[in-house]
């Protein structure tokens, strides 16, 4: 989350009128993230969350975003339902841009406090999730996908040899790799994509309380969902690779959901498709993200590290 888009208390009550929510009572900006503008807000009603869109946000995908939420938090998943306004419309123009309102969800993100029995958890809301997209009827493709590999690589190839030697030459052979391995014929739906620990909330019993950030959903394979969860809960603060959380996230996931044995066998090449994704997309950001960006970059050789040892397996 992060600003970009400001608001004064008056436009945002000017705003609220078109929700049901009642008289604004207090409002603040939410400053961590990277994609767009967000505010928590407290109404006669409660307390919200308003998201201004920005510019990396395609404005197309804003109904699968919204409905997806919606279906889930219909289907008892913890995650924020969307509120919609008078005219029963759960996107509205506000300065120019497209917005949405949802509900707040209490508890908080563990950043360097993960424990096994966590991992437990967060497989098992995983599992939970996939199995309430099963009847999603929209979907959207995954530009962020092994089919998008090449494309966003294309857009920063030629800088990589200044940056670190021999790392172009890396990636495009991981890339071969990856061409060659993956399979398109395993069980999807849609999917979160996304499910690092900043974008899960925990409560004081250590219970998943909220799943948030559904803005890099698309439809994909569960199990690259799935790998994709691992390289964010299964590393330590050194980044070193913590069997025994990647155990407690499997049994929570099939304590809910088994996977088949043709979706194990290829877990490994999953694992290196996901770790594949964030180092391109962190490699991405790093190049093009302005020096006076209020956004802080995160760091490529995190993913490449996870890259070389997921390969390393194979």
């Amino acid at each position: 989350m992060a600003v970009y888009t400001r608001l004064t208390r008056l436009e945002l009550e000017e705003h609220l009128q078109k929700y049901p929510l009642g008289k604004l009572i207090d409002f603040k900006e939410i400053i961590e993230g990277i994609d767009n503008s967000n505010f928590i807000f407290t109404s006669e009603k409660g307390q919200f969350i308003l998201t201004i869109f920005e510019s990396r946000i395609d404005k197309n995908d804003l109904p699968f975003f919204i409905n997806f939420k919606l279906h889930l938090a219909q289907k008892g998943i913890c995650c924020p339902h969307p509120i919609l306004d008078n005219s029963g419309f759960n996107t509205v123009d506000l300065k120019e841009k497209k917005s949405a309102i949802v509900t707040f969800l209490s508890g908080k993100n563990l950043r360097d406090e993960i424990e096994i029995n966590h991992c437990f958890e967060v497989g098992k809301i995983l599992a939970r999730l996939h199995e309430a997209a099963k009847d999603f009827q929209m979907s959207r493709e995954n530009d962020l996908g092994v089919n998008g590999f090449r494309p966003l690589f294309s857009k920063f190839d030629h800088l990589l040899e200044n940056y670190q030697k021999n790392l172009r030459e890396e990636i495009l052979e991981n890339l071969d790799f990856l061409k060659e391995s993956w399979r398109f014929d395993l069980p999807s739906a849609a999917a979160h994509l996304d499910l690092f620990p900043d974008n899960v909330f925990f409560d004081q019993e250590q219970k998943i309380s909220g799943v948030i950030d559904f803005y890099f959903a698309a439809n994909d394979a569960l199990i690259y969902d799935f790998a994709i969860t691992a390289t964010a809960w299964c590393f330590d603060e050194k980044n070193n690779f913590v069997s025994e959380r990647f155990f407690e996230l499997m049994r929570g996931y099939e304590s809910v959901r088994k996977f088949s044995e043709t979706e194990k066998d290829f877990l490994e090449i999953a694992l290196v498709g996901a770790a594949m994704r964030f180092l391109l997309t962190r490699l991405h950001d790093m190049f093009f993200t302005p020096e006076n960006s209020i956004v802080k970059i995160k760091n490529p050789q995190e993913f490449l590290a996870k890259l070389r040892f997921f390969k390393s397996q194979i």
